[in-house]
């Protein structure tokens, strides 16, 4: 190790050493490590730091490692989503989706996996959740299918999804586009397949608690060449500097300088070399920290199951059938009983040094935004949803193993509370 790295690693343990936690038990335990930093500081030294060769080696990496053909980084993974929902309304892809069309998103979900579709004109359409798995109901989603309906953001909740085999047989019965909103659920199977993979396209967050961390970034998977074509357009510009047929597109248009082609509409959402370095180095530990995770869950289950004052007073969200979650947080719900007191419970872990979150919006139907936009939806239409944001809640998990100490200091602060 070079000198300048010494230093870097010396201050790095330096800092991490006289840090005051306000948080007994945070959200998200230091993700990263001196490794990053001093990767991304190479970077910077070496004068480079817009989007180059270490984006495109992440990207190829990502690719691998999730298993499909094409993977575009973005700077975020809400960029990733307005991304994948431009391709399927862009006239230079076939079968593009047209104003009015409906998109089917669930009622629990983060607002980018809505604004997209209604930024781009189409109708977004709530389909209620499953409370036992947070992610969307296939019950309710054939419910709701219409002859407008042609797209479905289906939305994998903090690690878990809805049963991929039922929701893949309905959009391929009812010629239905799918873009799985993967940004929770970095490394979480279906069967043989990662999450984010069946579909048309695949989008992930790299934001600082997700599974790996660029600080902020994303990506969008898909399986085809002329995908990855039109999603490298729509990232820069409409720019036709990243096609895979440049040469026959430039040849095309002679009478414009070659270097400033645009060929579409476009977003600039590219990402920078910095993120890169810190995802190629997250991609390395990927496995182990996702591994990590699901122990510290197990073992905080078990502990609660197994403690005196265990009464059913919490319940525990189940993945789906032949899924494989790699959890992104601990979600729980309070038993129906105990709903009234929610708030309540909830600022009692605060107190207690225990960070903790709702589960994403709660039921979107009560958010104010749709009421700016004229979309009035009743709550009470989407029962699961409502049980959600009525008794649901979540907690970290962390990339290191938690201490025996430190579950059970967990456990009984989370039984601590009288709810009866």
């Amino acid at each position: 190790m070079t000198g300048w790295k010494e230093a870097i690693e010396s201050e790095w343990k330096r800092r991490r050493g006289g840090e005051e936690h306000r948080w007994r038990f945070p959200l998200i335990a230091q993700g990263f490590d001196s490794r990053e930093i001093i990767d991304a500081v190479d970077v910077l030294l070496s004068g480079r730091i817009t989007m180059g060769e270490r984006v495109a080696e992440f990207e190829r990496r990502f690719a691998s490692i999730v298993g499909a053909p094409h993977a575009v980084m973005v700077n975020s993974g809400s960029s990733a989503n307005l991304l994948a929902v431009s391709a399927l309304v862009n006239p230079a892809r076939a079968g593009a989706l047209s104003r009015g069309d409906e998109v089917l998103v669930p009622a629990v979900c983060w607002p980018t996996s809505i604004w997209p579709a209604i930024q781009l004109g189409l109708k977004a359409v709530f389909v209620d959740v499953d409370p036992s798995t947070l992610n969307m109901s296939m019950d309710d989603l054939r419910r709701k299918l219409t002859s407008r309906s042609r797209a479905v953001m289906a939305v994998h909740i903090l690690g878990n999804s809805s049963p991929m085999d039922e929701l893949l047989d309905i959009a391929r019965a009812h010629g239905l586009k799918l873009i799985e909103d993967t940004c929770e659920s970095l490394g979480s199977r279906a069967g043989a397949k990662t999450l984010g993979t069946s579909g048309d396209f695949g989008t992930y967050s790299f934001y600082y608690s997700h599974h790996i961390t660029t600080g902020e970034g994303g990506m969008v998977v898909c399986a085809t060449q002329e995908d990855d074509d039109l999603l490298r357009c729509l990232r820069a510009h409409g720019w036709s500097r990243e096609l895979s047929n440049r040469s026959e597109v430039q040849a095309a248009n002679p009478d414009i300088d070659p270097r400033f082609l645009f060929v579409n509409t476009g977003y600039n959402v590219r990402p920078t070399e910095v993120a890169a370095a810190f995802g190629l180095r997250q991609l390395e530990r990927l496995a182990t920290m996702n591994a990590t995770r699901n122990r510290n869950l197990a073992r905080l289950r078990e502990t609660l199951l197994a403690h005196p004052r265990w009464h059913d007073q919490i319940e525990f969200p189940r993945p789906s059938p032949r899924t494989e979650p790699a959890w992104f947080g601990a979600p729980m719900l309070l038993a129906e009983r105990f709903a009234a007191r929610k708030q309540l419970y909830l600022d009692y872990l605060t107190s207690h040094g225990v960070e903790n979150r709702p589960i994403v919006s709660g039921n979107f139907a009560r958010q104010p935004a749709l009421h700016l936009l004229g979309v009035d939806l009743d709550p009470a239409d989407f029962p699961g949803a409502e049980r959600v944001g009525r008794c649901g809640f979540f907690i970290g998990l962390h990339t290191e193993p938690i201490e025996e100490s430190d579950i059970t200091m967990l456990a009984d602060i989370l039984l601590g509370y009288e709810l009866d």
